[in-house]
């Protein structure tokens, strides 16, 4: 069960360079291409390098599952802090569970999908095959693409709340959000908004939920949840603090309206 408080930890942080992850996903993608033509190209069918290396892949996505299970659990502590991006937008960047899903993800599809080709997977026409080799090299492109573009994550701007998933978007202006809200809820990682103004709210692609109760997903992002809660509150309720959000003076009304040091 989380505290009634949140850690005592400075409101707002420089940016973080998340270059070790995006290290790591780029890493995983040489080896799942190594891997792909060592199958076609190697010649270890059939030698004693075909069953080392045909679950390779699926051991390295299992373990980069662990990983991000490790990551992404104690969400109750997780650090009370936004990262400022610069003056008027402030933002709650993808954890590092996030990239290890992005591996696990690459390492997974590599070695279910590759093993179903047969060397000209054209000349035979094996359909299946090929569909399902498409279907995750789409998958595998969507999500490196997030991981390089620093998604997903949460930005706070004084127009209101972009939220940036993987493959989608919504802005939510302030003025649609009810007074009052969002109160600290019991999820760690989920957190429901409560909009007053549905037909003000902008939703692109794929992205959960619905206008009138948007589900922000707290699995991937680097924050406390009791405490975004707390700071999403705090400026829709105080809508003359949106204009010094990210400055020092906004930071420091901000620290003491919510109690961190």
């Amino acid at each position: 069960m989380p505290s009634s408080t949140v850690p005592n930890t400075s409101a707002i942080r420089p940016s973080p360079q998340p270059v070790a992850d995006r290290v790591r996903v780029a890493a995983a993608l040489v080896v799942a291409a190594a891997w792909t033509v060592a199958v076609f190209h190697g010649g270890i069918r059939g030698s004693w390098a075909d069953g080392p290396l045909g679950t390779a892949p699926l051991t390295l996505g299992l373990s980069a599952l662990v990983a991000m299970a490790l990551t992404v659990g104690r969400p109750w502590r997780r650090p009370a802090r936004l990262v400022l991006v610069r003056p008027g937008r402030l933002r709650v960047p993808a954890g590092s569970g996030f990239r290890w899903y992005v591996v696990a993800q690459i390492m997974i599809l590599t070695g279910s999908a590759v093993p179903q080709l047969d060397v000209d997977p054209l000349r035979d026409r094996d359909v299946p095959a090929v569909t399902l080799a498409a279907l995750a090299a789409l998958v595998i492109a969507v999500l490196v693409a997030a991981v390089f573009d620093g998604r997903p994550r949460l930005d706070l701007t004084s127009h209101g709340i972009e939220v940036r998933d993987p493959a989608g978007r919504r802005t939510i202006p302030w003025a649609a959000l009810a007074a009052g809200r969002p109160l600290r809820q019991p999820h760690g990682h989920k957190l429901v908004l409560t909009v007053a103004h549905p037909e003000l709210v902008e939703q692109r692609g794929l992205v959960r939920g619905s206008a009138t109760a948007p589900l922000l997903t707290l699995t991937w992002l680097w924050v406390q949840p009791w405490f975004l809660a707390d700071a999403l509150r705090w400026y829709v309720d105080h809508p003359a603090e949106r204009a010094a959000l990210g400055t020092p003076a906004g930071d420091e009304r901000l620290r003491r309206a919510l109690g961190v040091g």
